[in-house]
């Protein structure tokens, strides 16, 4: 992460009159896109998981000695979740551009996280929960914290997590941001009820890691996204905690049994794989031929499944010596559930788009989706909205996505991303498809990917020519 854009963020975050969100990176404000004759192909690094990110931040701000971090992406969520540790006490040292090392604040009399003046979440679902979780669980007992947020996290709740810190003994003066809060301290069991995102079971585990003692996190209902818990666990293993998990019935319970330690070796964050997923779909959209490399099966993060995905279409996708592989364009429709790895649905819909295009018998239906209504935006109402823009025969339900049929030429539309991220990247590749697309609100892939337009341009991806 480059100097100035830290920087930037840390200064906003420790203003108390701070309430926007900041894009560290300039990018196009109006619609931008890129056009039918992208024809992707050769290699990509996608930039680091920040999904890894924040968790290896989190548990090396909670840990025991000095933890060493590279890999760090440079969207925005990182740079909050940097500037927030640092806020609550745990020094953070620049070591290089994508490099730093933390100094933990580990729990106990005296120590733990401290933060002293409002913090700033900004848009980033994740770091809300685990701020939460953890500053609930592992602060100071003696001051009330304050969280803020901006944009649509503003608007959004984990009534779930806040449920059941209440219930531990967190004290709550608001439950919506901004949201106010006391710590509790140490809790040797905790109660998760019908949770909504698996980042609320990760903060508790995250949290929990932190101390000596075994402490449980029992999980009523299902456990949505389960391999992003699987990912928290890898990532808390390395800091020598562990997780054991056992099923009864409907229910979950985690053994967790810290404390948290620095590893002696850095901490090095593989390549987004959700963002490879968004080249690799691009690619065989026009086409081509592309490498994601830096990714393999042994990764933590279970998106990597995009290339199973991909071959359900027809593509030639898989795993290669030095990441992961795709070419060929889509050939059939598929019908995909994708519980485990939500965040592929936006460019795997472009993806089925192309396939119906090509064969007007090739529809598409993806489910399990239901986490996806309460992120940055609705996804699944904003893609099929964008869909129907275009010409296409859509059907939605708040877990569901069908592409029933295809426009006989699909209509010029200027597609709002809705401050979305990966709906930005969605419209990318329906333009790869569609004559005609915009996108609006293209500076949004700020949040996980500022060199998205520039670098898909680079790999054979071409511009719409705007007035």
């Amino acid at each position: 992460m480059g100097v100035a854009e830290y920087d930037h963020v840390r200064a906003e975050l420790q203003s108390p009159a701070a309430t926007k969100a900041t894009d560290v990176h300039a990018e196009p404000q109006g619609p931008t896109g890129f056009t039918r004759a992208s024809r992707v192909a050769g290699r990509l690094r996608a930039p680091g998981s920040k999904s890894l990110a924040q968790r290896a931040l989190f548990a090396a701000a909670l840990a025991e000695g000095s933890t060493r971090i590279a890999g760090l992406p440079d969207g925005d969520d990182v740079a909050r979740a940097l500037a927030l540790i640092e806020a609550c006490g745990a020094p953070v040292v620049r070591l290089a551009p994508a490099a730093v090392r933390v100094d933990g604040r580990p729990p106990g009399p005296g120590r733990g996280l401290a933060p002293r003046a409002p913090l700033e979440l900004g848009e980033s679902g994740t770091l809300a929960r685990f701020a939460v979780a953890t500053l609930g669980l592992c602060a100071s007992t003696d001051r009330w914290i304050e969280l803020r947020a901006s944009g649509t996290l503003a608007r959004r709740r984990s009534d779930a997590l806040i449920d059941a810190l209440a219930a531990s003994g967190v004290e709550f003066e608001t439950r919506t941001f901004p949201l106010r809060l006391r710590p509790l301290g140490p809790a040797t069991q905790i109660e998760l009820v019908a949770p909504r995102s698996s980042q609320e079971l990760s903060g508790l585990l995250l949290a929990l890691a932190a101390y000596p003692d075994e402490n449980r996190v029992v999980v009523r209902g299902a456990v949505p996204s389960r391999p992003y818990v699987a990912m928290t666990r890898g990532v808390l293993a390395r800091f020598g905690a562990r997780v054991d998990e056992r099923k009864t019935g409907g229910e979950s319970e985690f053994t967790v049994k810290g404390p948290l330690r620095a590893p002696d070796a850095p901490f090095e964050i593989e390549p987004d794989a959700s963002l490879a997923a968004v080249a690799l779909c691009a690619a065989c959209i026009g086409g081509g031929e592309l490498v994601a490399s830096g990714l393999s099966r042994a990764s933590l993060q279970g998106d990597v499944r995009i290339v199973e995905h991909l071959a359900a279409f027809g593509c030639d996708s898989g795993f290669a010596k030095d990441g992961l592989f795709a070419r060929g364009k889509p050939t059939r429709g598929a019908r995909l559930d994708l519980t485990g790895e939500p965040d592929l649905a936006p460019p795997l819909v472009a993806l089925a788009a192309a396939a119906l295009l090509a064969d007007g018998a090739a529809s598409s239906e993806f489910v399990g989706l239901g986490t996806l209504p309460g992120k940055e935006s609705s996804r699944i109402e904003v893609l099929a909205r964008g869909l129907a823009a275009l010409g296409f025969e859509v059907g939605a339900t708040p877990t569901t996505l069908r592409l029933l049929a295809a426009p006989h030429r699909t209509q010029p539309a200027r597609l709002d991303a809705h401050g979305d991220h990966r709906m930005a990247f969605a419209f990318a590749l329906l333009g790869m498809a569609c004559d005609g697309v915009e996108v609006e609100g293209g500076a949004s892939v700020a949040k996980s990917w500022p060199g998205f337009w520039r670098e898909l341009t680079e790999l054979g991806a071409v511009p719409i020519a705007l007035e």
